[in-house]
Order: C-alpha cells, then sequence, then structure tokens
C-alpha cells in the first residue's frame, strides 16, 4: 500500500501543479482551459497506462497495479478539475 501512495500522491501533485498552471496561462478563455486541460489529463492518463504496462512487464504487480490506478484516479480527478476549472472561468 505505501507504493500506491508514493505514485498515486505524485501523480495527484502533478495534476494539481499543472491544472494551475493551465487556469493562470489560459488568458481567461474557456474554451483554451477546457482544451489544454483535456490535453494534459489525456496524456498524463497514456503515460501512467504505460508505466502500468512497463511495471507488470519488468514482473512488479504492486507497482503495476498502483500505476494502473493511479491512471484511473487521474482520469476521473483531472476531467472533473478540467471542468470544474472552465466552470470559474
Amino acid at each position: 500500500m505505501n507504493v500506491f501512495k508514493k505514485i498515486a500522491g505524485r501523480n495527484l501533485i502533478a495534476l494539481l501543479v499543472y491544472s494551475v498552471w493551465i487556469r493562470f496561462t489560459s488568458r481567461g478563455s474557456t474554451d483554451d482551459i477546457i482544451v489544454m486541460s483535456a490535453v494534459f489529463v489525456g496524456l498524463h492518463v497514456m503515460v501512467a497506462l504505460g508505466m502500468t504496462a512497463v511495471e507488470f512487464s519488468n514482473r512488479r504487480k504492486e507497482n503495476g497495479r498502483a500505476w494502473a490506478w493511479s491512471a484511473g484516479i487521474i482520469l476521473l480527478v483531472g476531467f472533473s478539475t478540467c471542468l470544474g476549472n472552465a466552470a470559474l472561468g
């Protein structure tokens, strides 16, 4: 469980950092916020799924599961944050 906390925590911190960055650099346009957030979250999820495959191929099941769960969490929280940022803009 400790591995999951580390991986998920770091991914959520990364999500927070780029969400705030997108919010303050988007020039106030909600379309820019939605598109940029969706692209960044999509890339983040793809990287997490890639790491899942790498960890499972290296026979590190615990790390692979942690990356898979992190991908799901980032997908859920990331797109919710994307829509929330757009609603505030």
